[in-house]
């Protein structure tokens, strides 16, 4: 389901709870104010007439006072007597329907009826001296109020039908409920088009992720952007800024690869036919040999290519633990054994601390196993290679020292990149070895450095490390 279906329900049911519980509790309100204002009404109304009473009581004129009454009643046409006519025609020339639901009466302390409205029986419609009491008299409900003067000769009642507020309620109500039906279509329009409006700008976001491609990896904008919608594209921007440097990564791989592996898979093509064209069975095996050496180099090749392409930093970043440098240091020292042997060049651990770092295993090794690799494949026939495991300014630092040709200062920039190698160099290789140690550098936050070795000549590698814990081996 959509957002905006969740939304509008939502909206809609909170809307009908609130407004639902407020229509009941103000009908409730309604309901206890109007009895309370024609409580009062009826109150006053038998406080004024009894005053009147009490006035006259001198003239002794009750009688003139009923004839006028009689006199001066509302008169009802024919064609609203009916209880459903007087719905509609209420308000009369002469006064209103209304008047017809009201009624009082008069009694002295003698029990004599001394006034009473014309819509009011001969008896008393009340037996309590003062105050509010219901009775049912003419087939009516009504609402009645009893008030006795102060020297108790004469006692007021005043009545009124209960129908009079029940129809005050009603309508009332009955106007509140037609405007609360009204205001839901209303409110709900008025909730789509908020709820639309406040989601353009993920529409906008879907447009501008939609013109994206392989080829256009750009930032999204957040011009206009309300801040929830700044969260999501800035993870979206760090997420294609994390996809556009892979995609970069894996094309200059994969073109560097491509222009590699060119050249030795043309040489296997060269021998291969050689081999087949030989006249003499010499040449056929020095050409299947070539064809050999052929497939190492490009096996060796295409296998740091995938090793480059393996070290991503986002896999690298929760794999890191607590790893011994000197234990790893010495598992790759007894791997290399045998190609030192070859080449009778002697490896030696000349200095050894019990060094821990913060790294990822697979990686680390294959910074150690590249740099020994390469110090004993460049080193001459019958010569050395020195391996320093100490702290250097807090440090964890692994120094591999040969006395092989070395590196000329100008080529020691350009032998970091990709496939370059220095000229004259006749030890095989891919010019790919170093790279794969920057790269780990780089992920693990280490220092590098090369510099001259120690020796008549070579080369001297450091690489240091952030030390978790140190302990000597002696």
């Amino acid at each position: 389901m959509s957002i905006r279906y969740h939304l509008m329900l939502r909206l809609f049911l909170v809307f009908l709870l609130l407004v639902g519980g407020s229509v009941i509790i103000g009908y409730q309100d309604l309901q206890h104010e109007s009895r309370e204002l024609f409580d009062a009404q009826l109150a006053r109304s038998a406080r004024l007439i009894l005053s009147m009473v009490q006035a006259d009581v001198d003239k002794n004129n009750f009688s003139s006072i009923q004839q006028f009454l009689n006199e001066n009643q509302l008169q009802t046409p024919e064609e609203v007597i009916d209880e459903e006519q007087q719905e509609d025609n209420e308000e009369l020339s002469t006064g209103h329907m209304y008047e017809t639901k009201l009624g009082f009466q008069i009694w002295d302390n003698l029990g004599n009826l001394v006034l009473k409205s014309s819509n009011i029986p001969l008896t008393p419609v009340s037996n309590i001296e003062n105050g509010f009491s219901n009775n049912n008299f003419l087939n009516n409900d009504w609402r009645i109020f009893s008030l006795t003067s102060q020297d108790s000769r004469y006692r007021c009642i005043t009545a009124e039908r209960i129908d009079v507020r029940n129809d005050l309620i009603g309508k009332i109500s009955s106007n509140l409920f037609i405007l609360f039906i009204i205001l839901i279509p209303v409110l709900s329009i008025t909730m789509w088009f908020a709820i639309s409006q406040g989601l353009s700008s993920l529409q906008n976001l879907a447009s501008q992720i939609q013109r994206r491609g392989t080829e256009k990896l750009d930032a999204v904008s957040e011009d206009n952007a309300p801040s929830e919608i700044k969260t999501i594209t800035g993870a979206l921007n760090q997420l294609l800024s994390k996809l556009s440097h892979a995609l970069t990564r894996e094309k200059r791989i994969t073109s560097d690869a491509a222009h590699e592996l060119r050249t030795p898979l043309a040489a296997v093509k060269i021998h291969a036919e050689l081999a087949k064209t030989a006249t003499s069975k010499e040449d056929r095996i020095d050409s299947i040999n070539h064809v050999l050496l052929g497939i190492d180099r490009t096996t060796h090749l295409v296998d740091q290519i995938l090793t480059l392409a393996r070290l991503e930093p986002d896999n690298l970043s929760n794999k890191l633990q607590p790893v011994s440098l000197t234990n790893l240091v010495i598992d790759e020292v007894a791997m290399l054994v045998p190609l030192a042997n070859e080449k009778q060049i002697e490896i030696s651990v000349c200095k050894s601390e019990d060094l821990t770092i913060l790294a990822e295993d697979t990686s680390l090794r294959l910074l150690i196993r590249n740099l020994l690799n390469n110090a004993v494949s460049y080193t001459h026939q019958a010569g050395e290679v020195d391996i320093f495991i100490e702290t250097i300014d807090d440090q964890a630092c692994l120094i591999i020292q040969d006395n092989g040709p070395g590196i000329s200062t100008e080529d020691r920039e350009r032998v970091l990149q990709r496939f370059y190698r220095v000229e004259n160099h006749q030890t095989p290789g891919c010019g790919i070895g170093l790279s794969i140690v920057m790269s780990v550098v780089e992920l693990l936050n280490a220092n590098f450095k090369m510099e001259d070795s120690t020796a008549e000549s070579g080369l001297k590698v450091t690489v240091c490390f952030d030390k978790l814990h140190s302990k000597s081996l002696c």
